[in-house]
């Protein structure tokens, strides 16, 4: 998924640096009422069904925006987590030309990818890509609450929780703490990831913010990540903001029409590829301490 990012991530690199049951006679059973969020997440694994999600990332040098992006659009579930996607990402970029889209269809093993960055590489007829695709595209927070495990570490983390106001409609509480890296590094393997880059001496914590509504779902996610850059990259933070609406639904996420599909092997250039940034600048900021 990271490579997948870095490629929507170009436009900036390069010029810059339930459902309802219907009405019958005979009311179907109820579904138990989950005790628990991680509970309530696995209740939509088994249903199999979507959420929509609208993430927002950001990564700021001294308080201004070094780098920031925005995806959109539909997760689905199967019996163990996000088995398949549909998202739309901007990139958020000053330079000339302006924000860049791509889209990607994450399904059964195979991305599919849109975007004008790419219309030059391809033949005539086709505008999607399609690559390979290990797993299936889930949130971009260090912190990824749609995985069970990290959910239940995340909750364990927790430090308050007060009444909050409607996010997406539903009246939520705000639940609000502080996770280790390193903690979360045990069930996360992206975090593991970055927990990998940053060789700090002192633990890194992650302040954490989750709107939780009375189905026990997450409505709304923020997270932070900050640490110093040292001399060369002064204060910076990561944050991502996500919000879940639509929960239970059915949204049916298809590949492209194949006469409208290219493979990556079969192009006669590569695709633009830029490293991940996340890491990077992570592992930069570590070497600085």
């Amino acid at each position: 998924m990271r490579r997948l990012i870095a490629l929507a991530a170009t436009a900036l690199v390069a010029p810059a640096l339930a459902m309802a049951a219907p009405a019958t006679a005979h009311a179907a059973p109820a579904t138990a009422k989950p005790a628990s969020p991680v509970d309530a997440l696995r209740q939509q694994f088994a249903k199999k069904s979507t959420v929509r999600m609208d993430e927002d990332t950001r990564i700021k040098v001294d308080g201004k925006d070094l780098f920031r992006y925005r995806q959109a659009g539909v997760l689905r579930f199967g019996k163990s987590g996000v088995d398949a996607s549909d998202t739309r990402t901007v990139v958020k970029s000053d330079a000339e030309g302006g924000d860049s889209t791509v889209r990607v269809i994450i399904l059964n093993g195979k991305a599919y990818l849109k975007s004008p960055l790419y219309d030059e590489l391809l033949p005539a007829g086709r505008t999607w890509v399609r690559t390979s695709a290990p797993t299936a595209g889930g949130t971009n927070s260090v912190i990824d609450v749609l995985r069970p495990k990290v959910l239940k570490t995340v909750l364990a983390s927790t430090k308050s929780k007060a009444p909050a106001g409607r996010v997406g409609g539903a009246r939520t509480t705000l639940l609000r703490g502080s996770l280790s890296l390193s903690a979360l590094a045990k069930v996360s393997p992206d975090a593991a990831e970055f927990a990998r880059s940053v060789k700090s001496k002192k633990p890194v914590m992650l302040p954490w913010k989750m709107w939780i509504a009375a189905d026990q779902l997450p409505r709304r996610f923020q997270s932070s990540f900050p640490m110093s850059g040292g001399a060369l990259l002064g204060s910076m933070t990561i944050t991502t903001d996500s919000r879940f609406t639509s929960w239970g639904g059915k949204v049916v996420i298809a590949a492209p029409p194949a006469d409208l599909v290219i493979d990556e092997e079969d192009l006669t250039e590569d695709l633009p590829v830029t490293p991940d940034l996340t890491t990077t600048i992570t592992g930069v900021a570590a070497r600085e301490r």
